[in-house]
């Protein structure tokens, strides 16, 4: 199935490397198949109030309905939850890792979505 081939690969390596490529392949095309059922599901319930986010900015503490957080254009709506509870002095740090990986890519963010 593979060419070229490894440098003195054996016969035994370049037919199990073939089928686990094949495997690979076969498990590649039921990611998409599930993907594309997620895609095709009829849309779910409607939400029956407008729930109400509070963000703590400098100290004080602002009110944003969930409505407000979709951009007039049809974008996506980026959402991430990190463990903070009350009696912590801190932030989860392994919840909160993953956004200082975000920060190189804030412009492409900023253009896509909400």
């Amino acid at each position: 199935m593979s060419e070229p081939r490894f440098p003195n690969e054996s016969d035994r390596y370049r037919a199990a490397r073939d089928a686990l490529l094949e495997e690979e392949l076969a498990l590649r095309d039921q990611v998409e198949r599930v993907a594309e059922q997620r895609r095709s599901l009829p849309p779910s319930g409607t939400l029956e109030e407008d729930y109400v986010f509070e963000e703590l900015v400098d100290g004080a503490v602002t009110e944003m309905r969930l409505s407000e957080l979709f951009a007039p254009d049809d974008t996506a709506l980026f959402i991430y939850s990190f463990m903070f509870a009350p009696d912590m002095d801190a932030a989860c740090p392994m919840c909160t890792s993953i956004l200082d990986a975000l920060d190189a890519q804030v412009t492409d963010i900023d253009q896509q979505i909400s």
